[in-house]
């Protein structure tokens, strides 16, 4: 005679369910008039606008409204474009291209600037450059 003994046990999982994150641009980074000299660069972040290619102008940081959940903490990822005649790279409120935030129980914005490097002073006239953002429940 066989004898089979059978156990089970109720278990658990645990998650938290979360509001998409959504985010839009609400005003462009402008950075100004930038001398058209191969190695000159001009910085734009929350503090000042320096650099040795930067000529007084208009100016203006970028914005981000940013909603999911309430007091959640997200991250935020800025990454760096270039192409044959430009580097460009985002700059975050903590001068870093990584930063927390925590969100309100309304919109969050948060201001973007960026530092443009010219490599090669072949182009003249209006630019523009795509930069991507990047934001994660932590």
């Amino acid at each position: 005679m066989s004898l089979f003994i059978l156990t089970t046990a109720i278990a658990q999982a645990h998650f938290t369910l979360v509001s998409p994150i959504a985010i839009e641009q609400t005003q462009a980074i402008n950075l100004g008039i930038i001398s058209n000299q191969i190695s000159v660069n001009c910085q734009l972040d929350q503090f000042s606008r320096r650099g040795s290619g930067c000529i007084s102008s208009d100016n203006q940081l970028g914005q981000f409204a940013i909603s999911g959940n309430e007091q959640a903490l997200i991250n935020v990822v800025v990454y760096p474009s270039d192409n044959a005649n430009i580097a460009f790279t985002p700059i975050l409120p903590n001068g870093t291209q990584q930063q927390s935030f925590s969100l309100s129980d309304s919109t969050t914005v948060i201001e973007v600037g960026g530092k443009v490097d010219v490599i090669d002073d072949k182009l003249t006239g209006l630019q523009q450059v795509s930069y991507t953002i990047e934001v994660n429940y932590q």
